[in-house]
């Protein structure tokens, strides 16, 4: 486990949406120009099902990449996927399809992406597998990977999950890092969240990826600058291109 959570995955980070002058700006997310093929794959559903990305080929697919420990923009981009699969309407399933994939193996395994997705309605397909064979998918991406571990104040909660830097020291927490003693909020009811200690943090460079029938990459959404309205008006614009 030690060697895996030191395991610092720096991927050369393609610019999203890169085009020459002449070529036309298509949509409305960032234009990957020239499309970029993804290869075929086989991945693990939150069922503990075998997935293969050709399955979904003809199909335009939506493709995000987050981890179910992620407090604040991953719950975003799963919540914007369910209103663009709201949108979609008869085309969901049919003409279009959506895909997330986890960058935290480690934790994620088809019981964590399973109760992760069924807690928040999700349909599609949440997708795990062994650190090997993700690597090769998040090399595709040009997703940026990295883990690593800091807990400034000693208490068993990664940095990036604490909440509250300065502990107590020798003061049991909870999930958030925040001593159970004296660092709770006062609303009057008992404290019962049990510490789980957190020991590594993952932060990953990436957006959501939008593949044509081809299962190209054709589109770019920083997962920042999410607008479903105009990701749709991309798809419909890709769901309308000939095989």
């Amino acid at each position: 486990m030690k060697k895996e959570i030191a395991l610092f995955l720096v991927l050369t980070l393609l610019t999203p949406g890169c085009m020459g002058d002449s070529e036309p700006d298509v949509f409305y997310g960032e234009d990957i120009s020239p499309p970029v093929p993804v290869s075929d794959f086989i991945l693990t559903d939150q069922n503990g099902d075998p997935f293969q990305l050709s399955e979904f080929e003809g199909k335009v697919v939506v493709v995000t990449f987050l981890f179910t420990r992620c407090p604040d923009i991953c719950p975003i981009v799963s919540a914007n996927l369910d209103y663009l699969s709201n949108m979609l309407g008869d085309d969901y399933g049919e003409s279009v399809e959506i895909l997330t994939i986890t960058v935290d193996p480690w934790t994620d395994n088809s019981s964590v992406l399973h109760n992760y997705s069924e807690q928040r309605g999700l349909h599609w397909p949440h997708l795990t597998g062994s650190v090997e064979d993700l690597e090769g998918v998040w090399l595709e991406f040009d997703v940026g990977l990295q883990t690593y571990s800091i807990d400034s104040d000693g208490d068993g909660v990664s940095d990036g999950f604490d909440t509250c830097l300065e502990t107590p020291e020798g003061e049991e927490v909870d999930n958030n890092g925040c001593g159970l003693e004296t660092q709770q909020e006062d609303d009057g009811g008992d404290v019962t969240v049990k510490h789980h200690p957190l020991d590594y943090w993952v932060d990953h460079t990436t957006g959501t990826i939008i593949l044509d029938k081809q299962l190209r990459q054709r589109v770019w959404w920083g997962d920042t600058d999410w607008n479903v309205e105009l990701a749709m008006e991309d798809i419909k614009i890709l769901i309308s291109e000939e095989e």
